[in-house]
């Protein structure tokens, strides 16, 4: 199947959300997942559905019969209808999403004829899909929001062979990022995949994700070391899903690392989304380190609670190496203030030694390194936070994502009108 080459978008310095004549729009996005939940991809969309409606624009989100207790304000949700009565929230394929997926297609359609939207946004492949389906039938123009790649992240799962799985992934990436008249990179190595695929010609610039940064929660972390047992000990801490491919393996064997330089050093482990065999298996992970006095693990969080629970630690961990995406937890991490470890492979444009420690090559000694560095600190460890936040409320604020993406959306339709 043959996509359409489209040229190249021009650069726009200008990043409100109305430079277009102060046009608004009509989008419609379809989020093939649990909507909304606490853990990264589905984060990011809201953020990004809420700034758009902030900017006046009308948004309309396609997605599962079921979510999280998450408050989404301004954009309205339709959902597919609940064929199964599944309400726990997963990361990763199960059997029922297929049968998920064909029913955002004719949900999709029914909000196109009910509310007529401008433009199309798809988060990932199987919205990309999807939306590919109802373009066909509408022509409504269609922008891909590219958050992971599946030959990252589909054979970590165990919910097929692993033969399955990467002939699966290779057949994924090589068809649907050709699906769309737009396609916006949300990190650097997301960038670097879609030019390798042959579309830089339909590749935005990279538009990295962008958080709220004027809703502080109020913490107490006196408090929440007290509740999990960290007492005065240094706190490393790490938050969000416990799949396989976030490299918790990584994180314990480099918490083996910190403890022969830094014995009372303790780790903290914020759970958003609760899975038994998963956190089975990063128990096994822990007890195999040696560590496990040195581990304490919160109950399943709210958003809220995520945040409170930042403040607590002295550093903060993204132990995944060559991440394509940009994971949203650094940003709540920058916001909170702290002085974070992640690999130089996975940095999406932040500095080392100026917005966070980047730890090089990617290996557990590595991010063990820059955690003892950063614990022995506390200087550096103040500079980083601060140089972080301001980074990111000049530059990840989600009212500058919205410009942009709003831009991309008239680009999009620009091209659709000129093709006719």
């Amino acid at each position: 199947m043959t996509a359409v080459s489209a040229p190249p978008l021009p650069a726009s310095a200008d990043t409100s959300p109305t430079n277009h004549n102060g046009a608004k729009l009509r989008t419609c996005m379809l989020a093939a997942c649990p909507f909304p939940a606490n853990h990264g991809t589905p984060g990011s969309i809201r953020e990004m559905a809420e700034a758009l409606s902030d900017g006046g624009h009308d948004v309309h989100i396609v997605t599962y019969h079921f979510g999280e207790k998450v408050d989404v304000r301004g954009p309205k949700i339709h959902r597919i209808a609940n064929w199964t009565n599944e309400s726990q929230v997963r990361v990763g394929p199960t059997r029922y999403r297929p049968l998920y997926d064909l029913q955002m297609v004719f949900k999709t359609l029914q909000v196109i004829r009910k509310e007529r939207p401008d433009v199309l946004h798809a988060h990932g492949y199987e919205a990309g899909l999807a939306a590919w389906l109802c373009r066909l039938v509408t022509g409504i123009p269609v922008v891909f929001s590219w958050h992971c790649t599946m030959g990252d992240e589909l054979p970590t799962y165990n919910s097929m062979p692993k033969w399955l799985a990467v002939g699966l992934a290779r057949m994924l990436d090589a068809t649907v990022p050709r699906l769309g008249d737009r396609c916006i990179p949300h990190s650097a190595n997301i960038e670097k995949f879609l030019h390798g695929m042959g579309l830089k010609g339909r590749t935005t610039p990279i538009i990295y994700k962008g958080i709220k940064l004027d809703n502080p929660v109020e913490s107490d972390p006196a408090e929440i070391r007290n509740r999990y047992g960290l007492g005065d000990a240094p706190v490393v801490l790490y938050a969000g899903i416990m799949d396989r491919f976030q490299r918790l393996d990584l994180l314990m064997e480099a918490m083996k690392h910190v403890a022969q330089s830094i014995p009372d050093a303790k780790l903290l482990l914020v759970q958003t989304i609760h899975h038994e065999r998963h956190l089975a298996r990063v128990r096994e992970e822990i007890a195999a380190a040696g560590i496990s006095d040195r581990v304490a693990i919160t109950e399943p969080l709210e958003l809220d609670g995520v945040r409170q629970c930042i403040p607590t630690c002295d550093v903060a961990v993204v132990p995944r190496p060559q991440s394509p995406g940009f994971p949203i937890k650094i940003l709540n991490y920058l916001a909170a203030k702290r002085g974070i470890v992640l690999f130089r492979s996975s940095s999406g444009g932040l500095e080392h030694s100026e917005h966070a420690w980047l730890a090089e090559p990617d290996s557990a000694e590595a991010l063990g390194d820059g955690i003892v560095h950063l614990l022995r600190d506390p200087a550096l460890r103040e500079r980083l936070g601060h140089n972080g936040f301001d980074y990111i409320r000049e530059h990840r604020d989600r009212k500058v994502t919205a410009g942009k993406i709003a831009d991309v959306y008239h680009e999009a339709i620009a091209l659709k009108r000129r093709s006719r």
